[in-house]
């Protein structure tokens, strides 16, 4: 099977458990819409590349309001590799306990606001307690994880769980 042949094979996988999740999107869609229908925000939070998602949703000409992008340079600056402020600093402090705490503190956030946590394996210390920390706050929590990444994969945090364990929804890239 040609290269080409194999992508378009691939990417038909992937479609397809989309496409599968159908009810399930509909619902989270429903759950964000009534969040914004009712003045409020719905908080979107990737460290590392899972940030490019967060990026897409940003609110700009074209797109929707109230979609609230949570950004922390510090955890997904791409311009450097090493050095300062380069890759591995970042990647050692999306896995430092109790920084979740400490961006969120920066925001006005309600029961009546949603989330969505983009981490493709789910394992990362800060987006984990991201979740935790917006469900102790009453907010339902979305998120969009790669099932096979997720389980071939050992959480960083000391107790094991992982951000599905904080969900309300999750969503299968």
């Amino acid at each position: 099977m040609s290269y080409t042949r194999q992508y378009l094979e691939k990417g038909r996988e992937i479609i397809d458990v989309v496409a599968s999740q159908e009810s399930k999107i509909q619902e989270v869609a429903q759950l964000f819409a009534d969040s914004i229908l009712k003045g409020r925000l719905v908080h979107l939070f990737g460290s590392g590349h899972s940030r490019i998602m967060v990026e897409e949703m940003w609110p700009r000409y074209g797109s929707f309001p109230g979609f609230n992008p949570i950004v922390e340079l510090s955890l997904s600056f791409h311009n450097l590799v090493i050095g300062s402020n380069g890759q591995r600093q970042a990647m050692f402090l999306e896995n430092v306990p109790g920084f979740a705490p400490k961006i969120l503190r920066n925001f006005d956030i309600t029961a009546e606001d949603t989330a969505l946590i983009i981490s493709s394996s789910g394992c990362n210390v800060v987006p984990i307690e991201m979740a935790e920390e917006l469900q102790k706050r009453k907010v339902k929590v979305v998120a969009l994880v790669s099932s096979k990444h997720l389980e071939g994969s050992t959480s960083k945090r000391a107790d094991g769980k992982k951000l599905i364990d904080f969900a309300d929804y999750v969503l299968d890239t």
